[in-house]
């Protein structure tokens, strides 16, 4: 199942958005993950653990198209 990093708050408070990220390191092809879930994010040159905080509910992927982009929001932990 594609998912696609739109949005990431920094521990700054700073707003990172799908403009600035590259297509390549927002998008994973991966098993389903879910609002709560800790996942590795690269932004600006780092690599650093993100919580979601926006997409997916836990039980609601198996409704979903497996090929359906699912949209994320990530807050730097």
């Amino acid at each position: 199942m594609p998912y696609w990093v739109k949005r990431i708050i920094l521990r700054s408070g700073e707003l990172v958005t799908e403009h600035e990220l590259g297509i390549d390191q927002a998008i994973a092809h991966t098993t389903p993950i879910v609002v709560g879930d800790v996942i590795s994010v690269v932004c600006r040159g780092r690599t650093f653990p993100a919580r979601v905080v926006w997409g997916d509910w836990p039980g609601r992927h198996k409704d979903r198209d497996q090929s359906a982009m699912i949209p994320l929001r990530v807050e730097e932990l």
